[in-house]
């Protein structure tokens, strides 16, 4: 019998909206689409993920960025919204 996998934290084409003590260096809430997530993400006890992205929100809008984000900020209820299937 296979155990159920758990669906990964975040993954490309994710939506991730975090607090500015979630990732290193932040400068404000963080609204950003992820496009590349390294695979060391995928380890369960990782504490950091390093996310490539492009920022959705403020004068830097359209801006692509590389984040060291807290994994556990994206564990939080609404932290990361998933686009619906089908969409990419």
């Amino acid at each position: 019998m296979t155990e159920p996998q758990t669906p990964p934290l975040v993954q490309a084409w994710d939506i991730i909206e975090i607090g500015v003590s979630d990732y290193l260096n932040g400068d404000g809430v963080l609204r950003m689409r992820v496009i590349h997530v390294r695979a060391e993400a995928a380890h369960p006890n990782i504490e950091w993920i390093n996310l490539l992205g492009t920022r959705l929100h403020g004068r830097r809008e359209g801006q692509m960025m590389m984040v060291m984000v807290r994994a556990a900020a994206l564990r939080r209820p609404g932290a990361v919204t998933r686009p619906m299937e089908g969409w990419r």
